[in-house]
């Protein structure tokens, strides 16, 4: 069973087999360790070998299943950004605010390949010994054991995130006079809820370039405008939030701080071609399916 913890933005799972039955879940944001074994796993109709130490991350998108070659012993961490906001008023857990921050990044730009995470074989091995200290603590459970899970893991999504940036495109990573392209889309991410930080001026006076600059810059390096990115990027935290969680429309329009739920509604169909409420229902209706295509195939 997984253990949800109070105060955790995260679900651990271990799990040892010699035959692959589970079924991944939906709309999930989900790191996947291969404590020990050797096979196959099968990710959106790729297949990767796996062994001992290797790390696979999937976005809600992904469908994949393990072919066991050797007994394997799985950890599973789960994460869900929908409780990074339930701490952002508690001064107490403001630690938590600036490395869920880098989760969301983490599996929002999933650029490298499943099971080849690691640039640095330095961090993989730091990684290694980071998810060691996560399983003791688990299996465990000793004084303060929620605490050095937790600092693990937020140590270990930061250090995955840096690997994680090292694969994006050669334009991305090309450093500018002052300051690297990465650094401005994570700018862009961390106000996302902030019109008046998202102004071309004040992300100009940010990093010391004129608003001219700006713009050519980040539309010749990404493809896409500054205001483009943005509103892709508040949507895609809308879809999040739709498929995640029962929040009412209105409650995500204003926590993501869109004028009302009307102007939410009109964007949303207008760059997804269908409206928030659509769009949940259909995720429920597929979800449905698939349960009850499960349930058959057993």
């Amino acid at each position: 069973m997984y253990t949800k913890e109070k105060k955790q933005p995260f679900d651990l799972f271990l799990l040892e087999t010699d035959t692959w039955s589970r079924l991944a879940l939906q709309h999930v944001f989900e790191l996947v360790y291969l404590v020990s074994g050797t096979g196959k796993a099968l990710i959106n109709g790729n297949i990767h070998d796996y062994s001992e130490g290797k790390i696979f991350l999937f976005s809600p998108e992904d469908k994949y299943s393990f072919d066991l070659k050797s007994r394997t012993q799985f950890l599973f961490i789960r994460f869900n950004d929908l409780s990074f906001s339930q701490f952002k008023n508690e001064i107490e857990e403001l630690e938590f605010c600036d490395w869920t921050k880098k989760a969301q990044y983490l599996f929002n730009n999933l650029h490298a390949k499943a099971g080849c995470v690691y640039r640095n074989a330095d961090d993989e091995q730091f990684g290694k010994v980071l998810l060691s200290a996560v399983i003791r603590e688990y299996q465990q459970k000793e004084a303060g054991y929620l605490l050095v899970i937790r600092q693990s893991v937020s140590t270990l999504v930061n250090i995955l995130a840096r690997n994680i940036s090292l694969t994006e495109p050669s334009k991305l990573r090309k450093k500018t006079p002052k300051n690297d392209i990465i650094q401005i889309v994570a700018y862009l991410q961390q106000y996302i809820t902030e019109p008046k930080r998202l102004r071309i001026k004040a992300i100009a006076d940010h990093f010391h370039f004129s608003p001219n600059y700006l713009g050519e810059l980040f539309r010749e390096r990404t493809g896409e405008s500054i205001q483009d990115y943005v509103i892709n990027y508040r949507l895609k935290l809308v879809e999040t939030r739709l498929a995640h969680s029962n929040m009412r429309i209105t409650e995500i329009a204003e926590e993501l701080n869109f004028t009302d739920e009307s102007y939410l509604s009109r964007l949303f169909k207008k760059h997804r071609g269908i409206t928030p409420g659509a769009y949940r229902k259909q995720l429920l209706a597929d979800l449905e399916i698939k349960t009850v295509h499960s349930f058959h195939s057993t």
